[in-house]
Order: structure tokens, then sequence, then C-alpha cells
């Protein structure tokens, strides 16, 4: 009977364990259904349980929710506690008041926890009773426990919550109201006061703090956000970033951070707004709704009232937060500010007013208006907006102040703060210890013994004097209480648990889940209609290690049956997910094993096409797509429409078509397929058309060119040659990765892996390879060639025709001499091939220098780079011109500058090296023998190839014999190169380290170069011309140009004897081709015989011969023998062009193979038409097919070639102001006849207007500004500076001078146009700033210098329209580096001027770097739209150039022609090294002088505190200079790694140092000293003294103060000040007045000063204030005002005429 009870209890409890399971899932599953994080989750979390009613769930949480709020009172039992309610918060449709309890549980712990909701709807006698039952009935709470109370309310809710604060307090004294430490004391009271513009200035404010943090991409942007409005605070940068949104309610400062950077965020807010294709569009959306509301003058003077209010309480904030100590030390604070408040509420007047002044700088640098005002109205007019505002909101604000301060430390409150000093930390060092003895406690009633409280108090003071009780003296409370000797101080004990359920005191982390945050959290994290109490409840509170048995008694005596249904339900989804881990277990078992291998995209994408069932259809779409694109890919290759071809044709086409099974929206899966997988799958198709090709050919050979460089990876380029349509064909099959470094036995074998398994190219039909291997590095592919001919013996080894012989067999012997000048001499064509101008200067240079007949030179004008390489003479014709090459690039690097010139200069000397004519002249002489070649390989005639075939043998053996006679055969050769070195380059005759190593130079050249060059060409000759390759040669004898012989009897070389395993019947092969023979012998010997392999085969008479037709098309896949029209060499230098031009985001040897292959994309649209067709069920997968191929530019336009050739870099216009433009059409500019004169854009009546406006200021500043071409001259725009009479910033356009290179005509006729044309007199001008470059710039630089020496106190300095870096980038003196900046600007600016291509670049920002999404983000928020004013722009170029390329690449083929020409522009001027070199060297020297740029461009403090800089900035800049050879290599090595990166053409590696030296003494050296220079011309220390004296600024003087402003001032400007006498007791006031702690507003900029109130009784500063503004260095502010006519406007016409201006 036992053991039956026993099996009944485990049972039970099994059973019980079940129901906890059950009912915990259901619980978590239904609060965590109402997130917003977990909206997307699966339905399995829904919260939807299958087998229980939704008013039974409901039912079961109520029961839950009670369950669990009576473990948090039985918890808290007959302890002390304290109620907190919090802010109004919207459940479902109505307004809930949240309540907590602090109390302290029996393990010492601190807790806070959520009890419940009361509705805050209710009147306030309804809600006072609600409140009372709810606490004392419904929950149980004995109030003579509460020890305090915070109730946190705004607006009527505020008024309700304090009468039940004082109802409680009334009959409960000791239930003090204080603030809750869950806020900071300045958050409480701000959300605490019933201010009607407080409260709606709080609510977006938090509306715009939940924006920001809502998602994590947001919350990176308000950290970019605070990183530049806060910038002048690192620390406090540091301490916010990342977490704002979530603290800023426990921070002190939350409101001047917020104002701070109030500037930013709108700018942020607006990028937002406008960008919905980057955001989502409800994102862009409610980003300009908060726009709106923050852009409200309203809002923007309630967050500066606030942030100065709160300036006052902020120490006892933040003292309340700290330890127990520093919150008790700040009671005696509290009278203070009680003061101080009650001062500034008596001076309301005064505080306000410059409140106000700051709230309307604010708004004037936002561009807000206030009350319908424009910015520029005076602010005398706005008394009636100040009162108002001061009435409405700066009085109630700081009255509600003062109350909240009072009723929050009351008196009791202050003293029970007071027990905080018997924390042991603070007993040895708190005076308010003391007071502890001077009355009663406040708590005397709580004591355990109240009698013996002062003997108690003695004692723990002297436990902790002395230590007695622990070395480490406790901080907390929570560590007191848990000390051993607390059992002797149940008087101190009683004191401290009081104050641990005190709301105000810091509630310590014990390790426990912090509720309140977690309550925060959860409000952040979900909808409000989604919300209900009880839920709320469960998810803030729910402690299922305390609270689930009670919730499943409970739920067992209220709803059994639902809780059995959701028991069940869990069973159910557990037995279905069960089975579905089992299926997935039994498809991994089933799945069969294999090793792993390395295998190919292609292999890989092939076995993942699985059949899905019993038809052979798959899972997804992907056969059916191989099927599309390999009837694309065979349209592609006939190079015919499916409408061209006949029915017969066309019908298995479309029936292939109709056969394809698609899977729809029904599977999921759709397309399914990756841009990637798509593209491979495509490729595939390309490759079985070609095989299929080849299989009717029936033969092939397979040949591979030099090796491509992209990503730092080798690539190389395999191409078949086979016979379709009885003409040789060669088509590109596609990429091989390859590692020079690699084991050439492994390599060989994977590479061999690719070609037969993964192409799958029948190499039993192989009959010929040809792999260019250039020294050491590519063994792995004569290995694989070796391999290949020991399997298939006829796969013969051949050199391929694509270049000559003697360059063919050179390239493969491993000597880094020859390695060095074939890359010099392929450096040498390229140059000459990239400027066709040159080629006829070349011809002229080399005529008469040749050896060579004058028909072979009338060629050599057209024969650069390919052709060059496929003459066997081609080392002769180099050594015999070499001193006209020569020549024509001396001239070339003196007549031109740039790029053009360097290159010659860097192959001028190469070529000159005495290296390179021994090396040269010693492969001359070697190759000689192999002149007798040339027509194999050149003029491809069949009867000469015959002829030389038989020679082959004696070139070898010539060959051989020099071998043998090296000694003396290379005594002559080096004598040759030793004399041609010496007519050449006397000067520079002079042997390497190594060479000089050796008994002499002849010794080294004739052991490393002479001998293994010799013997390698020798080795080669008999791989490459083997008797199998003799053997292939001889079938050409068949062809009738070459008279075919019958074959004799008694013969044994017979032309077919390689060939016996081809033939079908060998027995009749003879008697066929004497058959053949015969025929063209006797029936067409009065015709003219085909002459070529593709003739003889067309011709009618072979299709009688078959063995004779099917030998030709064995002998044409041979590499070696030329094809017809060049057909090899075209087809590789359309590859080397496609490579060369392709810009594309996916693979770009994937990208070169598909555009190889265009015809195959021009088909493939239609294919797709026609199987939408005939099934209409591959419509949504092939839709998004097609709209990959345009997102790959893979579409049907996309790989045309356009017939508008794009402007190169030297056919732009370059205007004198250093600007590149688009070459114009050829315009009639009207031409004024007479003396140019100087003119003006007003007429003399609005001159009357303007002189009567400048005369009103006094003071002025003069600019000239890029000179304009007006009619075809030149002119200086004249511009001056000036403050008007309502103290506005206004630059005026006065004049245009005529352009003139001598200066003293120009500055005099300057001072005319001022003085005598304008009345201005120029003993006022106290500034000048130039913005003209180049050799204008230069020219002006001397009439500034000129003007100064006349008025020494019109100072040249910087201009703020452009930052210091780009104003040292365009006006350097190096063209490269300065063009180069113009060219940026335009760049960048023409990208972003409109928004569809700004959309588009920051698409590919986020493609280049989409594994780095938070520096993509980063770089998209950067494109400004005013690059004149950037401060790394250079920086910022290098960073998005890969995007701009990706960008301008797909710009040139769309929107109108001239953008499309701009693009292409834009597009080549940047694809070039000596751009990308320049930016790099820009970037590198601007960033040592980035800060000094940005603080220049910034308020006075920032251009104050740019002074201390300056010392620094020259000093590093000078370290640059000594360290130039150290710096420029690291900049060189940074170009050519990005340049490589982007697939910019450059010279080879032998080159790159040679290179690097011209750089460095052209570009980098100059670069750093224009720095230097221009920075200590621009900075001269009269300069320094004129920004020191921004000091004046009340917000720079309250951060750094100094001692000699006075002294500065009146140095510099004691002519202009109108009290002198008075300057130093004036200045003392003015410090006196701003640095006064109840200030309040400081104005931190030179306009806003001069608009405060009293700034007439300083009339000395508010003369230098004048001056200060209009300086050229001056910032321009939000209301700064243009000229009545913008010269910008002017400029950028069309058509500039002196009719439309007048003459002064």
């Amino acid at each position: 009977m036992d053991a039956d009870r026993l099996v009944e209890l485990k049972c039970a409890e099994t059973d019980r364990e079940a129901l906890k399971s059950a009912l915990q899932a259901a619980v978590v599953a239904s609060y965590s259904s109402q997130s917003k994080l977990d909206s997307d989750a699966c339905p399995a979390q829904d919260g939807d349980v299958e087998y229980v009613t939704k008013s039974e769930m409901n039912e079961v949480l109520t029961v839950c929710e009670n369950a669990v709020r009576e473990g948090i009172l039985m918890e808290v039992g007959s302890s002390f506690f304290s109620l907190i309610i919090d802010r109004l918060v919207k459940l479902e449709q109505k307004s809930y008041l949240p309540l907590f309890i602090r109390f302290m549980d029996s393990f010492d712990v601190m807790r806070f926890e959520l009890l419940g909701f009361i509705e805050a709807d209710l009147e306030c006698d309804v809600l006072i009773q609600t409140l009372m039952e709810k606490i004392t009935v419904d929950w149980r709470l004995d109030l003579r426990n509460c020890r305090g109370q915070a109730y946190l309310g705004s607006g009527d809710v505020s008024y309700k919550l304090k009468a039940f604060a004082c109802k409680v307090q009334e009959k409960y004294p000791l239930a003090i109201s204080t603030h809750c430490s869950s806020y900071s004391f300045n958050t409480w009271w701000s959300k605490s006061i019933p201010v009607p513009a407080v409260k709606r200035a709080l609510d977006t404010f938090e509306e715009v703090v939940t924006f920001f943090g809502s998602s994590a991409a947001r919350e990176k942007q308000l950290d970019n956000v605070m990183a530049f409005g806060l910038r002048e605070s690192y620390e406090k940068v540091q301490e916010l970033q990342g977490k704002f949104c979530t603290v800023w309610q426990e921070k002190h400062d939350s409101y001047e951070v917020f104002v701070q950077m109030l500037e930013p965020l709108v700018e942020c807010l607006e990028k937002i707004k406008n960008h919905p294709q980057r955001w989502k569009a409800s994102v862009s959306e409610q980003a300009g709704v908060l726009l709106c509301k923050v852009m409200e003058f309203d809002f923007i003077i309630a967050m500066v009232v606030l942030k100065n209010a709160s300036s006052f309480t902020r120490e006892l904030s933040a003292g309340l937060q700290k330890d127990q100590f520093t919150a008790a030390s700040q009671l005696c604070q509290i009278g203070g500010i009680v003061a101080t408040l009650n001062r500034v509420k008596t001076n309301m007047k005064l505080f306000h007013q410059n409140w106000f002044d700051e709230a309307w700088a604010i708004a004037q640098s936002l561009t807000v208006q206030v009350d319908g005002h424009e910015n520029s109205v005076l602010k005398d007019g706005m008394m009636k907006s100040v009162t108002n505002y001061k009435d409405c909101l700066s009085v109630p604000l700081v009255d509600n102040l003062i109350t909240a301060v009072k009723d929050h430390f009351s008196d009791d409150h202050k003293e029970a703060l007071n027990f905080l000093s018997l924390v042991p930390c603070s007993v040895t060092v708190s005076y308010m210890f003391e007071s502890l003895k001077s009355k009663p406690p406040l708590y005397s009633s709580d004591l355990p013994d109240a009698d013996n409280f002062f003997t108690e108090l003695c004692c723990w003071r002297v436990t902790w004097k002395t230590k007695v009780a622990s070395v480490t003296i406790p901080s907390s409370i929570f560590h007191t209480l848990r000390l051993p000797l607390m059992q002797y101080f149940g008087n101190i004990n009683t004191l401290l648990r009081i104050m641990s359920v005190l709301p105000s005191t810091t509630l310590e982390d014990c390790g426990v889940v912090m509720r309140h945050k977690k309550f925060q959290d959860y409000l952040r994290n979900t909808n409000p209609k989604d919300r209900t109490p009880c839920l709320t409840m469960l998810h803030v509170s729910t402690d299922f290690s305390r609270d689930l048995d009670r919730m499943v008694t409970q739920c067992l005596k209220v709803t059994p049956q639902a809780l059995e249904g959701i028991c069940l339900d869990k069973e159910s989804k557990s037995i279905i997910k069960n089975s579905e881990n089992n299926m997935e277990v039994d498809c991994v078992k089933e799945e069969p094993e294999e090793p792993e291998v390395q295998q190919s995209p292609e292999k890989l994408q092939d076995e993942e096409m699985k059949p899905a069932d019993e038809n052979g259809h798959t899972g997804d779409n992907r056969q059916s797509l191989a099927t599309v694109f390999k009837l694309a890919a065979l349209l592609g290759k006939k190079n015919s429409s499916l409408g061209e071809l006949s029915e017969e044709d066309r019908e298995p086409l479309v029936q292939e078509l109709k056969m394809c099974h698609w899977f729809g929206n029904e599977s999921k899966s759709m397309l399914s397929v990756s841009d990637d997988e798509m593209v491979n799958l495509l490729i595939n198709g390309i490759r079985d058309v070609i095989l299929k090709e080849i299989q009717e050919s029936p033969f092939f050979s397979l040949i591979t060119d030099k090796p491509v460089r992209i990503a730092d990876k080798t690539h190389l380029p395999v191409f078949v040659r086979y016979v379709g349509e009885s003409a040789p064909k060669v088509e590109l099959m596609g990429f091989l990765q390859f590692d020079q470094n690699s084991n050439s036995d492994r390599q060989a074998s994977n590479l061999a892996k690719i070609l037969i398994e993964d192409w799958g190219l029948p190499m039993s039909q192989c009959r010929g390879q040809a792999f260019m291997h250039l020294g050491l590095g590519y063994e792995s592919l004569k290995k694989m060639a070796l391999n290949f001919l020991q399997s298939y013996p006829l796969c013969v080894v051949t050199p391929s025709e694509s270049c000559g012989l003697a360059y063919w067999l050179a390239s493969s012997v491993p000597c880094p001499s020859l390695r060095k000048i074939l890359d010099i001499t392929e450096d040498l064509l390229l140059f000459f091939d990239e400027y066709p101008c040159l080629q006829e200067q070349l011809a002229q240079a080399v005529d008469g220098l040749l050896n060579v007949p004058r028909e072979a030179l009338e060629e050599f004008p057209e024969t650069c780079c390919s052709k060059w390489k496929k003459r066997e003479d081609f080392f002769d014709i180099l050594a015999d011109t070499l001193d006209g090459v020569l020549s024509c690039l001396d001239v070339v690097s003196s007549s031109v500058t740039g790029a053009k010139s360097v290159h010659a200069q860097v192959l001028s000397s190469a070529l000159r090296n005495i290296d390179f004519i021994v090396t040269l002249v010693i492969l001359r002489n070697a190759c000689a023998p192999l002149r007798n070649c040339s027509t194999v390989f050149r003029c491809g005639n069949p009867a000469d190839i015959l002829c030389e075939v038989e020679k082959i043998p004696s070139i070898i053996e010539t060959l051989e014999k020099m071998l043998e006679n090296v000694n003396t055969m290379h005594s002559t050769w080096f004598e040759q190169g030793f004399q041609l070195a010496t007519k050449i380059a006397p000067e520079q005759v002079c042997f390497s380290e190594e060479a000089n190593n050796y008994d002499s130079p002849e010794i080294y050249y004739r052991e490393n170069l002479s001998i293994p060059l010799l013997r390698n060409l020798i080795d080669e000759m008999k791989y490459c011309f083997s008797d199998s390759h003799l053997k292939a040669l001889s079938v050409l004898s068949l062809l009738p140009s070459c008279n075919p012989q019958p074959i004799l009897l008694e013969s044994t070389d017979k032309p077919f004897s390689l060939y016996l395993t081809d033939l079908p019947e060998l027995e009749l092969a003879e008697q066929e081709i004497n058959t053949w023979a015969s025929v063209w012998g006797e029936k067409y010997q009065d015709v003219a015989p085909p002459t070529s392999v593709t003739e003889a085969l067309v011709h009618p008479e072979s299709k009688n011969h078959p063995t004779v037709t099917l030998l030709l098309r064995l002998v044409a896949v041979l590499p070696s023998v030329s094809m017809e029209c060049d057909l090899m060499k075209t087809t590789l230098n359309s590859i080397r062009d496609l490579f060369k031009s392709t810009v594309c985001r996916s693979s770009k040897t994937n990208h070169v193979m598909l555009l190889s292959h265009c015809t195959t994309l021009q088909k493939l649209p239609e294919v797709i038409e026609k199987c939408m067709e005939v099934d209409p069920e591959s419509s949504p997968c092939l839709s998004q097919v097609m709209e990959a191929l345009q997102r790959l530019k893979l579409g049907r336009g996309d790989h045309e070639v356009k017939s508008t050739e794009p402007q190169s870099a030297t056919e732009a216009v370059k205007s004198a102001d250093g600007e590149v433009k688009l070459a114009e059409k050829d315009t009639t500019q009207e031409v004024v006849p007479g003396p140019r004169t100087i003119v003006s854009f007003y007429e003399p009546q609005l001159r009357e207007q303007l002189l009567k406006e400048l005369w009103d200021s006094q003071f002025f500043t003069v600019i000239f500004d890029q000179t304009v071409e007006i009619n075809g001259e030149l002119y200086v725009p004249l511009c001056i500076r000036y403050l008007n009479k309502e103290d506005i910033q206004c630059e005026e356009t006065l004049a245009f001078i005529p352009f003139t290179e001598d200066s003293v005509v120009l500055a005099e006729a300057i001072e005319t146009a001022l003085s005598e044309k304008w009345g201005l007199n120029m003993e006022y001008c106290r500034g000048q700033a130039l913005l003209s470059v180049g050799e204008v710039g230069a020219h002006m630089r001397a009439v500034s210098v000129a003007i100064a020496k006349k008025y020494p106190h019109a100072v040249r300095t910087i201009s703020s329209a452009l930052s210091l870096n780009v104003w040292l980038a365009k006006s350097s003196p190096v063209v490269e580096a300065a063009d180069g900046a113009v060219l940026i600007g335009k760049l960048l600016h023409w990208l972003t001027e409109d928004p569809e291509r700004q959309n588009k670049l920051e698409d590919e920002i986020i493609y280049v770097f989409q594994q780095e999404e938070g520096q993509g983000s980063e770089l998209s928020d950067k494109l400004v739209k005013n690059w004149e004013k950037s401060h790394d722009m250079h920086g910022f170029m290098i960073e998005i150039i890969e995007a701009v390329m990706l960008c301008l690449n797909e710009l040139k083929r769309e929107g109108s022609t001239s953008d499309q020409q701009q693009a292409s522009h834009f597009f080549d001027s940047i694809r070039n090294f000596e751009f990308i070199f320049s930016t790099v060297v820009q970037k590198n020297v601007l960033s040592v002088t980035k800060r000094l740029s940005q603080s220049l461009q910034g308020k006075p403090l920032d251009m104050l505190l740019s002074v201390n800089t300056v010392a620094d900035v020259k000093a590093s800049l000078g370290k640059l200079q000594s360290d130039i050879d150290s710096h420029h290599k690291s900049w060189f090595e940074e170009a050519v790694a990005l340049a490589s990166k982007l697939h910019v053409p450059m010279l080879h590696s032998v080159l790159l140092e040679a290179m690097s030296e011209f750089y460095k003494e052209s570009v980098s050296t100059r670069v750093v000293e224009h720095s230097i220079a221009e920075i200590d011309d621009l900075f001269t220390e009269k300069v320094l003294d004129t920004l020191r004296c921004l000091e004046i600024v009340p917000y720079a003087m309250s951060k750094v103060e100094t001692s000699i402003l006075s002294g500065l001032v009146f140095r510099l400007y004691k002519e202009d000040l109108p009290d002198q006498s008075s300057l130093h007791s004036e200045m003392k006031a003015w410090k006196e007045k701003w640095l006064d702690p109840m200030v309040g507003y400081l104005p931190s900029t030179v306009l806003d000063t001069l608009k405060t109130s009293q700034i007439r009784s300083f009339s000395n500063i508010e003369t230098l204030l004048r001056l200060q503004v209009i300086l050229p260095f001056s910032r321009r502010e939000s209301n700064f005002k243009q000229g009545k006519r913008s010269l910008q406007e002017f400029i950028q016409q069309e058509k500039r005429s002196l009719t439309e201006l007048h003459s002064l």
C-alpha cells in the first residue's frame, strides 16, 4: 500500500511539473508577443493557445498576475516600505499610473517592485479613495510602515497626486514626500512642474530620444550628432555615446547636452527626412514630423530655459546620485539653492532676457522664425514676445522649481537624509554625524532601544574610528547591514533599513533584477495599443522561481480546465516539433558521406541541384534557368534570333522551353538563386554550347595568355580554339585562379581537374596546347602540359601565334634581367599605344635608323604593342631604333607636363640603363637564328610554313653551336652592347654592384644571361617543336595551294602518320589523299586553288573527301598556325580592353567572361520573353532574373559599346582659376572694341543706394575672388565685406578689374576702383583675402603684398569661403595636386547636387562597405553639399573612390547625353595613377592641418584655441619635410596598393621605384613645402594676434581667460578705438559682467555679442567686435547677406558678356 501511494505521489509530482512548464511557456509567450523586437518571431511564440479560448487565457493571466503580486507582498511582510508612482503610461486605450513599492527583503537586498496600475482619468477625490482602497484593502499594506512616498506627475495629475501625498502624510507623518532616485532630481522636478510649455517641450524631447533610440542605425546617427555638438567636451561624448537614449533620465545635464547638439540634430533629421531611399518611408516621415516640432521657437526657448534653470540644481542632483557621503553632504546646499532661485526670480527680467537671447541665437542659426518675424528683424521690435515668454514660461517654471525644492527637501526629509552619515565610510569624515547628537532622531518610535540611541551612536563612531570592526570600511548600506556586529547596534540597524527604503536614496545594485529599468525598457519596446496592465505586470515583476508554484496552485483552484488546455497545447506542439526534428535528422542521415574535396563554385552549384520529386524536378528553378541560359548561348553563337530561325530549327527549342518546370509562389523559393549563382549558371550555359560546338568540330586546342591580377590574386585566361562551320574560332572558356608560390605538382593537378571535371573539356579531343609560362612561378603550367601530353599523346605542345616566337620563348626564360627588359619594353609599347599621336613622331624619329627595307618602315607606325611583339625581329628593331625612341621620349618629357611627362622620363631613364642595353643586345643576338621562323607565325602562308618547318632542326643546331662557342659569341655581344650604351648614355655607363662582384661585367653577363638564355632557348625550341608538332604541321601539305602530292607506296613520311587513330577508315586514307592530289592537279589546274584552311573546307570538293577534311580540321586548331584575320590577336586584345575598362560590383572575371560573349546577353531577353509566353508560370522567376541582370549591369544595353567616346582628361578645358570644365561648343563671343575698363554689376542709380550703405559702415575688408572670363578676357572680381547698420554681415561684388600680369598696374586699378569709383577710404581696410590659384594666383599674391605694404592694417588672411585644407590643396603649385583638388570638388558636387545621383552613390557606398555597415553609413552621412568647406575631402575621396568608380560606371550609361559624357569624363580622370597618388599625398599632408582647418570654420572659441595649435602644425609639417623619404615611400606604396585594387593601369613593378623618385621630387616634396610656406604666410604674428582678440566673445572668455587681451587690442586697434583711455576699465567691467556665475547665457559668436543688451555701454569693445566680424576669416553667420546680384550665378552662366555689366 505504501509503495502504491509513493507511485501515485510521484505521478502527481510529474503532472505538476508538466503544468508548471506549460504555464510558464504560455505566460512568457503572452507577454513577449507584445514586443516590437519580437514582432517578427515565429508563430510558435505568438501567445495563441489552440486548446484555450481567449477569455479563458485572460482569466489565467489575471490569476497569474495576482499570484505575482501576492508573492511580492509576502516578501514585504511587516517591514518598512515606500510607495512610488511613476509617470503616466498608456495601456491599451487608457491612461494608468504605475505604482511601485520599495522595501528591503529578508536578505537585506533593496527591492523596487511593480505592484500594479491605477486608472488616472478619475476625479481627484475618486482617485485618492481608489488609491487608498487599493493599497490598504486589496493589497493589505499597512501605511504605518510607510516611510516615504514619491509621485511623478505633470499637469492635472500632479495636483491629484500632491493631494494624495498630503492626505497620507497627514495621517502618517513619517511617510515623507521625496523625489525618486530612479530619475535624477533635475529630471524629476522638470517632469513634475505643471507648466504647459515645458510639458510640450519635454514630450517632443522624449519623442526625439525615442526615435533615435529605437534602432541601432539611428542611435549611431545620434552618436555622430553628439560627437559634433559636444566636440569641446571629449569626456562627455565618451560618457554618453551609445547610451544617451537609455540613461538621459538619470543624467543631470541632459537638457544642456540636448541644446548643445540641437544644430547638428536638426541637420541629421533633415538628412533622414530627405533620404527616403535610405531610410524606410515611415522613418523619413517621422523624422519630418519631429523636425517641424524641433524647429519651433516655442520648443527651443523652453529647452533653453529648462537648461538654464536646471543648472542651479545640477550639483544637488548629481550629489544625490553618488555615494551615501556625497548625498548627505549635499543637504547644506539646499538653502543656498533656494536663495539663488529667489534672486533669479527677483531679477527675472534680466535672466529671462539672457535666456531669450540664447534661444534667439540658436533660432537664427537654425533659420527659425519667431512669432512670424524674419530673422533680420531687430529684437527691439520683439519686446512683446520676450514679455510673453517670460510670463508664460520662465516665471512659472522658476516658481514651480522653488516650490519643488522646498517640497522635496522638507525639514523631515533633510533630517532623514542626515542618517546616511551612519554609513561607515561617512562616519569619520562627515561633520553631519555630529548633528545626530543634537536631538532625538526623527524615527524614535521605530527604534528598538531609543533611550540608548546616543550611547550606541558614540560606540558606533569609536568602532569605525579605530577600524576595529573591519579592515575594509563599508561604503554602502547593503554591505553595512551584512556585518556580524550589526546585532549589537539595533537602533542603527533600524535607521539604515529605513534609509534603504527611502525613495530619494540610491538604489544599490545587489545583484537582483532592476524592475524599474525593465519597466522602462518594456515601454520603449512595445506599442501602447498592445500593452495591458496584466501583461505589463507579468513581464516586469514575474519571478518564476518564486511565483510559479503559486500560479499553478491558484489556476488549479480557479481555472483548472484552462490550465489543462494549456498543457495539452504544449504537448501537441512539442510532438510536432520533435517530428520535424526527426525528419531533419533522417534527411541528414540519408545524405551519403563524401570525401571533402575543394571544388569550384560551378561544381558545388551542380551538386546543389538535387531532384525533389519523382519527375526529376528540382526544389528550385536552377535546372530550368540553366535550360533558358543554354538556349540564349546557343542563339548567341548562331548570332540569330528565334524569329530568324527556320520552323524546323525553332520548334525543338520552344519545346525544350515548354519542358521546363517552374516553382512559383506556393514553393516559397521562386528565384531562390543568388546573383552569383545566376551568373555561374549563365557561364555554364555558355560553356555547354562551346562544348557542343567542340564536339561538332570535333577537335580543339587549349591556349593560355598572360595572367591578370584582380584583388591581389592571379588569374589565367583560358581559350579554346576549334573549327566551327568550316572556320577556326577562338573562345574564352574562363579564368583559372593561379598561385605562383603553390606546389607545382599540386597546382597542376588542381588546374587540370577544373578544366576536365568542372568545365567538362574532353581532353581526348584536344590536339594542341600553348601555355604561356613566364619564368619560375609558372612551372606548374609546364607540368600540367606534360601531364596532358603523357595522358593524351596527340595533345601536342606548341607556341601560340598570339605573339612572335622570339617573344614567346624569351618570356619563359627564368632570368630576372630578362624579365625586367620584357616588362620595360611592354610599358614602352603601351606608352605609345596610350598616346596614338606620338606614333607619328616615333616614326619620324626612327626614320633612317632602321636597317630594314623601307616598306617595313612604312608599316612601323602602326605596329605598336601587340604587332611589335609578333615580329621575329622585334628585339632587332628595338635595338636599332633605341636612339630614335629615346629622342622621342625626351621631346615628350620636355614639352608636356603631368603623367605623360613623368612616364616618358621614367622610360627614358630605364632605356638608358646599361643593364637594359646590354641585355637587349644579348637577347637580340641570341634570338637571331629565330628570324627564319617569322613567316610561320606572321603571314600564315602554308607553303612558307612547310618550308620553314624543315629548317627547325637546323635552328636548334645553330643555337647549340652558339652555346658551345658561348665565350667567343658572348664577347662580341657584350662589346656591341657596351658600345651602344656608351653612344646613347655615356654618363650612365655604370654597372651594378652585383656585376662588379665578378672578375668583369662581361663574365657576369655571360654566366647570368647568355648561357642561361641559350640553354633555355634550346630547351624551349625542342619542347615547342617536338616531332609530333612537326608531323602535325606537315598536314598543311594537303592544302591545294601547297600542291599536294600523291603518297608513294615506299614513302614512310605520310602526312597523317600522327593521326592514325583519328581516321575512321585507315585503309582508304591513302587512296583518298591520292585522289585529292590528282583532283587539284587535273580538275582545277586552271583555277586559283584555296590558300587557307577555311577556303579549302568550304570548297565543294572537300565534301567528297571526308578524310582530308578531317585532317585539315586537325591542323586548323593548332595554336602555332596563324589564323585568317588575326583572330587570336583580336580576341586577346578585346579581352584585355574589357579588363581595362570593366568596373563592376560582382566578380570581375565572371563579368569579363559574360561581356566577351555579349551576343548571349543580347539574345537572353528574347529567350526569356518566349519562355514567359509559352509557360506563364515562369514569369515570377524570370522577371527577377531580368531585374538581377539589370542590377549586375548585364541587361540588354549594358554591354553595348557606346558610340560616343568619353572625353579624356587631356581634352578638358582648364580655366584660369584652376577649375576643370568640359569643352564647350564653339560660340561666337561678342567682342567689345577698345581698351578694357573696370566694370560693375550695378548701374549708377543702384550704385548710389549701395554707396549710402557702405558709408554707414566705416570698416571693410577686400576679397579677390577667382578670376572670371568675360568676352574671352580675364577679370578679377573685387568684393568687400562689411557690417551694415542692422548689424548684418554683408558681402558685395563692387567691380570686375581687367586682369594684367603687371602687378603694379593691377594694384593701382584695384585701389582706383575702391577709392575713386566707390568712394571707400583704404585707410579703413582691415583685411584682404584672395581666392585665385595657379599663375593668376601668383600675380594676385604680389598685388596683395603691394596693398599690405601701402596699407599695413589690410592684413592678408584665409577666407571663410574655403576651408584651410581646400585652399592649401587648390593653391598648390603642383599642377597634379591642384587639378586633383578641383576635380574632386567638382566630382563630389556633381554627384551630390542631384538627389538621384547621390542616392546611387550612397547605394554603392553601402555595397562596397557591406561587411562594415557602420562605416558605410558614416561615409554616406559625410556626403555634404558644400565641399568648398570640407576639411578631409581628399581622405573622404580615397575612402569612397571604389564606390565613386562603380557609380560613375553606371552613370556613363544613364541619363542625358551630357550627363553620360560628364560621367565618362570624371571616370577617365580618376582612373589615373597620377590622380590617385596626388590625392593620397594631399590626404596625408592635410591630415596634419585638419584640426586647424576645422577650428577656423568654427565659432570664436574654436578659432581662439586654434592659435595654440599653429606652432604644433608647423612643427609637424617640418617633420614631414625632414623625413620626406620615409613618408613618401609609405604614400607611394599606399597609392600603388589602391591603384592595384581599383585596376588602374600602372607601369610594371621594375619601373615603379624610378617613378617613385620622380614623384617624390615633383609632388610629395613640393606639396609639403607649399603647405609650410602657406601656413607661414597666412598665420603671421599679426594674424595670430587678431585671432587672439576673439577672447572678447563672452563664451570664449569663460573658457580661455588671459591677461594680455587689453594690450593686444590697444596695440592692434588703438587708432580705431573711440575712447582709448577707458579701454582698461571697460575691459575689466566687461569681464566682470560675463564671468559672473549668475549670468546664465553667454553669447558664443561675435554677432550674438553685438546684439546683447547694454553693448552700447562698451564703445571700445563694440568697435572691436565690429572689426572682428568683417575679417575674411570670420565665419558667415546664418543671416549672412550676399550681394544684390550673386557673383556665383554670374560665373556659372554659360555665356558672360560685357553688355550685361556697367562701366565704372
